[in-house]
């Protein structure tokens, strides 16, 4: 075999060899991306949307006016009350209650007309309201029914 071939032969070996290190390259840079992704991917944050208000056609009839609606819970040994309702999406700790004196929390919320379902939570724990109607609520659980008018 004289110089010419090998030489010939080594380059077209390097040329494979070039050609395929290229995808094996891609490979092994996709499947670390991928680890990275599997380790710990986090979504992204959230991005505040915004919210348009259509008025109704009719432009004689006045917009619902929110109402304060005071509410009262006699809970003596409470350490903490909070309001969940309807009109909070039933998440705690939005609406903590005040200690009025004599076991009394209160609390004075802003309600739109028609009918809101609440629940009392003393210390975590549901109670509904004595001193109003109640209704079935979310998951099946009695719940106690505020009409704004």
């Amino acid at each position: 075999m004289n110089w010419r071939n090998r030489w010939t032969f080594w380059a077209l070996v390097l040329a494979v060899l070039g050609l395929i290190s290229v995808p094996s390259v891609e490979w092994v840079s996709a499947l670390r991306e991928y680890a990275r992704f599997a380790e710990g991917w986090e979504p992204a944050p959230l991005k505040p949307t915004v919210t348009t208000f259509t008025p109704h056609e009719d432009r004689d009839l006045p917009l619902p006016v929110p109402q304060p609606v005071r509410f009262l819970h006699k809970a003596p040994k409470a350490k903490s009350v909070e309001l969940v309702g309807d009109f909070n999406a039933w998440k705690p700790g939005l609406l903590k209650m005040r200690r009025e004196g004599r076991g009394l929390w209160s609390l004075v919320v802003p309600l739109y007309p028609g009918k809101h379902k609440y629940l009392f939570l003393d210390d975590g724990t549901p109670r509904v309201d004595p001193s109003a109607p109640t209704s079935d609520g979310p998951e099946g659980r009695r719940v106690s029914v505020v009409e704004v008018r």
